[in-house]
């Protein structure tokens, strides 16, 4: 392999790298705002693992962890108590 094929290959890798780490950390929103700026271009449209990228960071973005979530009675005492402990 000759230097220059060894330069290219080093290239094509660490960009490679790159855009996998931005991609990464983007959040969903940014995503979603990538890809249909992808989309805009000639075969990527109607290329399905778009349609599939896309579909799965929606349903990540619709996904909730709960944490923030009202609790489901108005009466329930909040998981971070213990009842009958003495208050700190």
């Amino acid at each position: 392999m000759s230097v220059l094929q060894q330069q290219w290959l080093a290239g094509v890798l660490v960009l490679a790298c790159a855009l996998f780490a931005a991609w990464r950390l983007m959040s969903v929103a940014l995503r979603l705002r990538t890809l249909d700026a992808l989309a805009k271009l000639p075969g990527v449209a109607r290329a399905a693992w778009r349609a599939r990228l896309r579909a799965r960071l929606l349903a990540r973005q619709s996904s909730v962890c709960g944490g923030c979530a009202p609790p489901a009675t108005p009466d329930a005492a909040s998981r971070n108590r213990t009842p009958g402990a003495l208050r700190r």
